[in-house]
């Protein structure tokens, strides 16, 4: 029944966006926004927008199997690039 009123998919997207949160405070606490800022060039202001920018991206996700952190700077750094 959930089904046909779409409140499983309204629940799947729930627990992906708080998957998403998760892997974003858990980027911050590994890297400050400051050093996220002066790394790559980036106003410290505007690093929340450049986290929600990697948020949006259909593999933002995959990072949190990654577990390691230079395969998430990386990615950040890639994104970084794109970001500006």
């Amino acid at each position: 029944m959930n089904k046909v009123y779409g409140r499983t998919n309204s629940l799947q997207d729930r627990v992906t966006r708080d998957k998403n949160m998760e892997l974003e405070r858990e980027i911050i606490t590994k890297f400050s926004k400051k050093t996220i800022s002066e790394s790559f060039d980036i106003p410290e202001p505007n690093i929340d927008g450049l986290l929600t920018y990697c948020i949006s991206q259909n593999d933002f996700s995959e990072l949190e199997q990654a577990g390691n952190t230079v395969v998430i700077w990386e990615y950040l750094k890639a994104r970084s690039i794109e970001f500006k």
